[in-house]
């Protein structure tokens, strides 16, 4: 059912079952989701069929994910806002405090927690803005677009008003999110817990981990379903100057 010419964001747009696998091989099915299944196992050095085999398994499981690539794109937008933003919103002051924490007690012994948690205040911060601009300017914009198309009119803008504009801005924080936790990531050996560890340090790893791989998915709803429909239903509604 999987071909190694599939872009690795077209398999997880299709079968969302397929995301758990992405991580389990840290496969970067979001941001990098227009690289091939082929190219993406070559630079990682992974068999192409075993990770074939474990994606068509993953797909023969029963799943409660909603077809995200099937809803319409206002309930996709209220969807990212009520699962991801609200994750988002709700986990920073919990992970901030007990990165805090271990940083105090552990910092001495492993100095690399202390460049994880910068790393985290800052994605934080990013994060919180990024969002307040998709909830503020870009999701209206699409909403406004599936407005016209239901009440099949039509509007002119000029090019600088092309949702493109937002999207593109959005897409690059997306990337530049997504390499800072890349960089977390490389700085905890993938959240592997130390052995010294107290039940905070365990705590903040384990959902420093959940942060990542929610925003993940959060990307990916973006970037590959939300972002390329709402060009093309520009496309579809807009005459520009």
């Amino acid at each position: 059912m999987i071909s190694l010419e599939t872009p690795v964001g077209e398999i997880a747009k299709t079968h969302f079952q397929t995301v758990k696998v992405f991580d389990d091989y840290q496969i970067d099915f979001c941001c990098g989701g227009k690289e091939s299944l082929e190219r993406v196992c070559q630079e990682k050095s992974l068999n192409p069929g075993e990770v074939i085999s474990r994606l068509e398994e993953a797909i023969q499981q029963p799943t409660n994910a909603p077809n995200f690539d099937s809803m319409e794109l206002v309930d996709l937008i209220q969807y990212i806002i009520n699962t991801h933003h609200s994750f988002v919103r709700e986990t920073i002051p919990l992970l901030s405090r007990m990165l805090d924490k271990i940083e105090e007690v552990h910092g001495e012994r492993h100095p690399e927690i202390i460049e994880v948690n910068a790393h985290f205040k800052e994605s934080a911060g990013q994060l919180t803005m990024h969002m307040q601009k998709e909830e503020i300017v870009l999701f209206p914009l699409i909403e406004k677009l599936s407005q016209l198309k239901r009440e099949t009119k039509t509007i002119t803008i000029s090019n600088n008003a092309s949702v493109n504009n937002p999207i593109n801005a959005m897409m690059q924080e997306h990337e530049n999110e997504g390499a800072r936790f890349e960089e977390i990531a490389r700085l905890t050996q993938n959240y592997t817990i130390p052995q010294d560890a107290c039940n905070t340090y365990r705590a903040a790893y384990e959902t420093l981990h959940s942060f990542e791989k929610d925003l993940h998915r959060h990307i990916h709803l973006e970037n590959n379903i939300l972002f390329p429909k709402a060009a093309l239903l520009e496309q579809e509604v807009v005459k520009k100057n």
